[in-house]
């Protein structure tokens, strides 16, 4: 049975508006022109903070900076929170800030809140540390971000911005940072922290950084760091004077515990075990030549493998510390700014230099199994020339490791005492390591003795070091040094306790090793492990320590 369809027929009108439905905009165009038309009219809040924005961009020399007028700041936050809801940060995650300071006689004080964020300096800390250049200072602005896509998590940024501007993020395992919300400024818009105060007190201005003085005690507000560091331009002013002029933080004196990186804390222990080793390897050999007695090749070998070992597991320990591991290849880019770089590569020569030391000694051993025409073409000065090369790379590497932290001006960190603390876990532990295998391996007794005391006296000497500087509660020194120990006493002193309990079973045991020399080698290498292992735990103890205690000046509201 056919079913008849009905036959529609377009009238002219239904072609004519067919037609004209074609040839008019679609949504989305209809949506660009509207765009386009008014992306040349003001921001609709632009009146509101029209007032607290530059009328130019900055000229040459020149750059934007926070201006804060203290006299109007009310300690309201608002500024933290719009900073918090623009950029979507975490719930533990601030890039603004506000303290207070006490101003004026301690029978009248005065009350004045500060809001802080990034300074924007000059010479940003965190961008000349950055070893994987994951920051950048506009040249036009002067804003100085970070490139999120760029950065490994290393938290290197944190330690080099005296200002604990950088905030690292957990879930994201990257550091970030205010940006003057640059995007906004672009557009004519003011930054979230200027346009949600309520009484005015922070806008946005140009200033002139070639003009740009500080002397060497100036501080933006009072328990700062210098000026001089990285040249901050936030600038804030009040009626009452600066914000350093008979002013001081209410959070003044209040010290936290750090955190205690301890892959660092690990690294840093097992690349100065492992240089430490092999220098003490060669001066157990020249004193031998010196002394006309025997040297075991077999201890230098020994030795050489076990410094490769623990060298090699402290260097991929560090990798630990990394919020984003798969970018850490990125770390040479900072080579010309950053001591983190060349630390990361010159361990790395290291390694690779010892590698083939290792490889050279341990060559006659195998030669059955190498083909003699490879074994002609190598001197045999080149076992020896390649390990002198190691150790001179390998200190090179732990003088790189000591000014990773000496770069900071973190006073506690200063060179005379990092130095002390890196070389002399280098020597201590070095000569303590390499004891067992010079005894096992049947170094001569009078070589196994004349280590052995050369070990006790070093970490003596180390230990009584630390007790007198760093952990003795009635010790000398700065108000840093008081204030580094007051945190050791109240919050670290069961380390503390660890740390010095290790030093001293040390050296008892090293007082065994001795004495059990002249009656039996095996008791005595057996004591001689034993001694550094306990001596190798301390020194970690020791470094946690050198992490976990350090103090220094901050901008008020930063403790948390």
């Amino acid at each position: 049975m056919a079913i008849a369809l009905p036959i529609v027929q377009s009238s002219p009108d239904l072609v004519e508006q067919l037609l004209a439905e074609q040839q008019s905009l679609s949504a989305v165009e209809q949506f660009s022109s509207t765009h386009d038309s008014e992306a040349s009219a003001a921001p609709a809040q632009a009146r509101y903070y029209r007032s607290l924005m530059p009328a130019s961009p900055p000229a040459p020399g020149q750059q934007y900076s926070f201006d804060v007028d203290l006299d109007q700041c009310s300690g309201c936050k608002a500024c933290v929170v719009a900073c918090h809801t623009m950029n979507g940060l975490d719930e533990d995650e601030s890039w603004r800030r506000v303290g207070t300071l006490t101003i004026g006689e301690p029978e009248t004080p005065r009350i004045q809140h500060v809001t802080t964020a990034c300074h924007h300096c000059e010479d940003p800390g965190c961008l000349n540390g950055c070893p994987v250049k994951a920051y950048e200072k506009d040249p036009q602005t002067g804003i100085v971000r970070h490139l999120d896509d760029q950065c490994i998590g290393c938290k290197y940024c944190t330690m080099m911005c005296p200002y604990e501007v950088p905030q690292y993020s957990e879930r994201l395992g990257i550091v970030r940072k205010c940006d003057m919300c640059h995007q906004r400024l672009s557009a004519g818009e003011a930054p979230a922290c200027v346009q949600s105060c309520p009484n005015e007190a922070i806008s946005i201005v140009v200033v002139n950084t070639a003009e740009t003085e500080f002397a060497s005690d100036d501080r933006i507000a009072a328990g700062a760091p210098v000026s001089t560091i990285t040249k901050p331009t936030t600038n804030y002013r009040s009626e009452y004077g600066s914000a350093t002029k008979n002013a001081a933080p209410q959070d003044i004196g209040v010290d936290h515990v750090a955190e205690s990186h301890w892959p660092l804390a690990v690294m840093l222990v097992a690349t100065q075990v492992s240089v430490g080793m092999i220098f003490i390897e060669r001066l157990a050999a020249t004193l031998a030549w010196v002394s006309g007695h025997d040297h075991s090749v077999m201890a230098t070998r020994s030795i050489l493998l076990a410094a490769l070992l623990i060298g090699g597991v402290g260097l991929n320990i560090a990798s630990l510390h990394l919020g984003q591991p798969l970018r850490a290849w990125r770390v040479f880019l900072g080579l010309k700014t950053s001591w983190l770089s060349r630390e990361a590569v010159v361990l790395g020569k290291y390694v690779g230099l010892l590698t083939a030391a290792t490889a050279l000694y341990w060559l006659p051993v195998f030669s059955d199994y190498i083909p003699q025409s490879i074994q002609q073409w190598i001197p045999a000065w080149a076992a020896s020339l390649t390990l002198v090369m190691a150790i001179v790379v390998g200190a090179a590497g732990l003088f790189s490791s000591a000014m990773i932290y000496i770069a900071t001006r973190r006073q506690i960190w200063r060179s005379s005492r990092t130095l002390i603390r890196f070389m002399g876990t280098a020597v201590v532990a070095g000569a303590i390591g390499v004891l067992p295998l010079l005894i096992l391996q049947g170094e001569s007794r009078f070589i196994s003795v004349a280590i052995t005391m050369f070990a006790l006296i070093t970490l003596a000497s180390k230990a009584a070091w630390e007790w007198s500087v760093h952990l003795n509660p009635n010790g000398r020194g700065d108000a840093y040094d008081r204030r580094s120990r007051r945190l050791v006493r109240q919050s670290l002193s069961r380390l503390a306790r660890y740390r010095m309990l290790a030093a001293n079973t040390s050296l008892g045991l090293l007082c065994v090793v001795a004495a059990a020399t002249f009656v039996s080698p095996w008791t005595a290498a057996a004591f001689a492990i034993a001694a550094g292992l306990i001596a190798i735990g301390g020194e970690i103890a020791e470094r946690l320590l050198y992490f976990m205690s350090v103090v220094y000046d901050r901008m008020p509201g930063t403790f948390r």
